[in-house]
């Protein structure tokens, strides 16, 4: 199971996600005050919540439960195979719901003016995922491939 290559590339993917939990994904800068950009929402420099991001902490959770679930199913390479493209679509939208609150969400936070944003290194981790979820879909595809042309074999 974890000997294979895509199960450990869909263990990365599963921690990428996990980490975007606990990390920030951008910081806000307007006039003296900072804020960042978690899974969670805005939250200002003493930690409170500003506005709510809960759309994209429930797809990184899904995207993250469904990673690791994926390892584990093995032995149905047909049904880890469209896993691993639902987790492809789920990545998309993280990385829509991020490109969202870093464009929009700002915006709506009016007694807050933006005059400098950066996006942290955790923003990055979907993107990252997306490609070691490829890589998984093309090791996976490996495998059924295999077993069909020793299936032919017998």
């Amino acid at each position: 199971m974890i000997q294979r290559i895509q199960s450990l590339y869909l263990l990365l993917v599963a921690i990428l996600t996990g980490l975007m939990l606990a990390m920030p994904l951008g910081s806000f800068l307007g006039g003296t005050e900072e804020m960042r950009l978690t899974a969670f929402g805005f939250t200002d420099a003493e930690g409170t919540l500003v506005l709510t991001a809960y759309g994209l902490a429930a797809t990184i959770v899904a995207a993250a439960l469904l990673a690791l679930v994926t390892i584990f199913l093995y032995r149905k390479r047909l049904l880890q195979f469209r896993l691993c493209v639902v987790e492809t679509v789920l990545l998309a939208g993280v990385v829509l719901f991020e490109t969202y609150y870093v464009w929009g969400g700002a915006r709506s936070l009016t007694a807050f003016a933006v005059s400098a944003w950066k996006l942290l290194p955790a923003a990055f981790f979907p993107l990252v995922s997306l490609v070691f979820t490829c890589l998984a879909l093309r090791g996976i595809r490996k495998d059924i491939l295999l077993l069909r042309s020793l299936d032919r074999l017998r």
